[in-house]
């Protein structure tokens, strides 16, 4: 007899220190939950604010247009061109030609163009 009220006080004692570690971590699991939900909130309102920029037309002023302009794709390394190409300095020779009084002669830079043309070499392979 003593056996079994020796068994049930250790139970119950066992079962209420289990439920005491499990409202504590229910309480930490709260706190976890909670700040876990602010840390989304905020990354909420920073893709808002993303979005908002991004629908906002994009202004050229008129520098950034000339420059934009006046460079043949063939020229920038960000479009897949080589600015050491043939291919870039004949385009600049033909841009130069229809805006300059001064026609250039570009028979020279064309022949070094289709020769790089010819040796299956083109402005995205970049610099060798």
């Amino acid at each position: 007899m003593n056996t079994v009220i020796i068994v049930g006080l250790v139970a119950f004692i066992g079962g209420g220190a289990a439920g005491i570690g499990i409202m504590k971590s229910q309480d930490k699991g709260h706190k976890v939950l909670e700040a876990q939900t602010q840390s989304i909130d905020a990354l909420l309102d920073g893709q808002t604010e993303i979005l908002v920029a991004a629908q906002q037309p994009v202004i050229l002023d008129a520098e950034l247009k000339a420059t934009l302009s006046a460079t043949p794709p063939a020229c920038v390394r960000e479009l897949g061109g080589d600015p050491m190409s043939a291919q870039c300095a004949l385009l600049q020779c033909w841009a130069m030609g229809n805006t300059s009084a001064q026609r250039p002669s570009c028979s020279a830079v064309e022949q070094a163009a289709l020769a790089e043309y010819q040796n299956g070499k083109s402005s995205n392979d970049g610099p060798d």
